[in-house]
């Protein structure tokens, strides 16, 4: 019973942060294919310097003022 329930949470969530994105790119009208290649090249851009959790990142662009929000959880410094 608690991994169906955990399941529907986590179903919850991805549900929840495609509406959210989806939201975000009407506001600036951006598809959300470009909103999430975004994401992605941001977290790709922040890896190459600190280890993240990925599965934690989230974007969020105001209107007004127009600004671009990104929450990404650093663990610890890439060494190099």
């Amino acid at each position: 019973m608690k991994s169906f329930l955990q399941g529907k949470r986590r179903s919850a969530g991805y549900a929840r942060d495609r509406m959210k994105l989806l939201l975000i790119s009407e506001r600036i009208d951006c598809s959300p294919q470009m909103m999430k290649m975004l994401t992605n090249d941001l977290i790709h851009t922040v890896k190459k310097y600190v280890t993240i959790e990925e599965d934690q990142v989230t974007i969020q662009i105001t209107q007004e003022p127009p600004v671009l929000h990104a929450n990404i959880p650093v663990l610890n410094k890439r060494d190099r």
